[in-house]
Order: C-alpha cells, then sequence, then structure tokens
C-alpha cells in the first residue's frame, strides 16, 4: 500500500489486503489531488519571477506582456484551485459514505482512520496554500507601492507622503507631478492594472480556500472525536 506521507500516520492496527483493495481507489483520487497542488504551487513560483521581471523593465510593451502573462497564470490557478476544492469535498463525502459499507469500515476503524487522517492532511496543505497566496497578494502590493515612490522621487527628488502614494493607486498614478509625461503616465497604468488584476484573482483564490478552512476545522473536530472513542474502546473490540 502507498506510504501515508500526505497526513500523520495515527494508524493503531495493521491494515489487511481487503483493507488496502478498499483504499485503492482512495490513494489514486489522493495522487490527483496532491499533482494538482503541485501544478498551482509551481504556478505561484513562476508569477514570483515574473513580478520580478516587472520590476526590472521599462517598458510598456513588455510590462504590458508581463500583466497579461500573469493574468493569463491567475487565471489557470483559480481553476486548479476550484477543482482541488470540489475534490477534496468529494473525497469527504467518500469517507463518510466507506463508514457505511460495512462494520470493518465503521468510525473509528483502521481504514477509516486512515482515510481521516490523509484526508485532513491534503486539506491542511491547501489552508497552508492560502496563506501563501495571502503573503503573495500583500507583496504585491507593496511591490507596487514602493515602485511608486521611487519613480516619484526620481522625478521630484521627494519622497512621498503615503497619503500621496495611496492617491496615485487610486487614479492610477496620473498626480500633477508627472502631468505632460505621458509615458510615465502610461506605464505606472499599466502597472496598476497589473496589480489590480492579480489582487483580484487573489481574492478570489483567497475565498475558495477560506471555505477550504471551514473543512479543516470540521475535519480536526471529527478527528478529535475519533481519537477519543477509539480511547475508550476495550482492547480486542
Amino acid at each position: 500500500m502507498k506510504n501515508l506521507e500526505t497526513g500523520p500516520d495515527i494508524e493503531i492496527g495493521r491494515l489487511g489486503p481487503t483493507d488496502e483493495e478498499n483504499l485503492s481507489q482512495f490513494f489514486e483520487e489522493v495522487s490527483i489531488i496532491k499533482k494538482e497542488m503541485e501544478d498551482v504551487t509551481n504556478l505561484i513560483i513562476d508569477l514570483q519571477y515574473l513580478n520580478e521581471e516587472t520590476k526590472s523593465t521599462q517598458s510598456v510593451k513588455v510590462l504590458r506582456g508581463l500583466r497579461d502573462r500573469m493574468n493569463s497564470e491567475m487565471v489557470a490557478v483559480l481553476r486548479k484551485a476550484k477543482i482541488i476544492k470540489e475534490r477534496l469535498e468529494s473525497l469527504e463525502k467518500s469517507n463518510v459514505s466507506n463508514c457505511e459499507i460495512s462494520l470493518m469500515y465503521r468510525e473509528g476503524s483502521p481504514v477509516d482512520r486512515t482515510r481521516m487522517s490523509v484526508t485532513n492532511g491534503l486539506i491542511i496543505k491547501l489552508r497552508d496554500l492560502m496563506n501563501d497566496f495571502k503573503t503573495l497578494r500583500d507583496f504585491f502590493l507593496l511591490e507596487h507601492k514602493e515602485g511608486l515612490k521611487r519613480r516619484y522621487f526620481n522625478a521630484t527628488g521627494e519622497k512621498p507622503s503615503d497619503e500621496l502614494i495611496d492617491k496615485m493607486i487610486s487614479e492610477g498614478g496620473q498626480v500633477e507631478i508627472f502631468a505632460g509625461k505621458a509615458e510615465l503616465n502610461l506605464e505606472n497604468r499599466e502597472r496598476k492594472k497589473a496589480v489590480k488584476g492579480i489582487q483580484r484573482s487573489l481574492m478570489e483564490l483567497h475565498q475558495v480556500f477560506f471555505d477550504m478552512a471551514v473543512l479543516v476545522d470540521g475535519q480536526g473536530k471529527q478527528m478529535d472525536n475519533i481519537v477519543m472513542n477509539v480511547a475508550r474502546e476495550k482492547p480486542g473490540v
């Protein structure tokens, strides 16, 4: 049987051939979910690289191309995140249904504890991804603000106030100091579009992962109940 690397090994008893056969389809689904999670992680890493490129380019055309690539990858991440969420919810339902197949697989049985442990590990891993996305969103916004500060300083020789930076963000980078500098205004607008597009996608992702956090809490309570029930059982039961 496959290694239970996805979650903590809380299994006390031994799993027999019948148990392994029951778990085979379960682990096939687990492998698919893990692959989707790996794809999401790789997309996020690529987004970080693309963001680094946006900081170094001065070409509006290149910036627009990078923005389009980032938006495209964010759409891919959103699609995969929703698929992962649906698969995890389906996996949780199958765990409940499996308990009703036979007394061998009842709640608290070795098979049930294995399923719960692995599923819980996957959900927690997705929750960690949620936190990574939140960090990424905050980082992109901070980078955008710092970039505006640098460009303002280069144009005026003065450090802008936080209030002015907020105004530049809300107005797309168009303030009096940039009047008549069409290229600079265009660059600021492109950078703002990039940040806004990314933030919008990340907010959608955050909602997906917030829904998963509810699953994590529910799964954790179920695990606690199972452990308590197992502890109450007499040896040999």
